[in-house]
């Protein structure tokens, strides 16, 4: 497959090689200028290895399709089966959407998530297992992370990428409840693309705000 990318560089990261044992979606939450403004500004001290816009364009930030990934910064703290850290083992995918628990993934974007993990699977041999490949919900949802959401289509992404094994279940953390109170929200979005990134970031913060005190609403009570 034909893999066209865009390449911007980011400081946000670690100049060593990390082995790369795991994949990570997650949505940006802003559009794609804002989603670069963040990753490019020292301050953020956040990044991603790849962007994935919504009309299907591949914008590498930090190294990883050659066959040698650096360290990103796109994990934070984050824990999967006994690993800590997941930065420092994964490479991280963001999905532009302002938020995957209201607004579905595009065609174009399944499509180029299939050009890229075509190309990863290539180089790093853990990818070619279905079970190595994560939402940021599923690594960080104890504080708050419901990204990549309900409405991305993980049947979909199992399908295309690996069609001949066993699909694991990838479950949102988003309750039912919650994502019909932010499917409410659309009615009151802005207009302008910099009002709508302002808007849509704060409601992110907000869903998980909600999700971690019911993660630790759940331990308290033993659920």
């Amino acid at each position: 497959m034909t893999l066209n990318v865009n390449r911007v560089k980011t400081a946000n990261r670690d100049d060593w090689l990390i082995p790369v044992d795991y994949l990570v979606i997650h949505y940006t939450a802003v559009d794609l200028k804002d989603t670069l403004d963040i990753f490019m500004n020292p301050e953020s001290c956040a990044s991603s290895h790849l962007v994935i816009d919504a009309d299907g364009e591949i914008y590498e930030l930090v190294d990883c399709l050659n066959g040698q990934a650096h360290r990103g910064w796109h994990a934070g703290v984050s824990e999967w089966e006994g690993v800590q850290g997941l930065n420092d083992c994964s490479v991280g995918i963001e999905l532009v959407n302002y938020n995957g628990n209201v607004f579905p993934f595009t065609d174009e974007q399944y499509q180029s998530l299939q050009r890229v993990m075509a190309r990863l699977k290539e180089h790093y041999p853990a990818l070619r297992d279905p079970e190595r490949v994560l939402g940021h919900e599923h690594i960080a949802g104890f504080r708050g992370k419901a990204d990549p959401g309900v409405l991305f289509d993980w049947c979909r992404f199992y399908r295309e990428n690996y069609p001949e094994q066993q699909a694991p279940r990838r479950p949102a953390v988003c309750p039912k409840a919650l994502q019909a109170s932010l499917m409410q929200l659309k009615k009151s979005e802005p207009d302008s693309p910099a009002g709508k990134s302002r808007f849509w970031r704060s409601v992110s913060s907000l869903t998980e705000t909600t999700v971690r005190l019911i993660a630790e609403a759940e331990e308290k009570s033993g659920l």
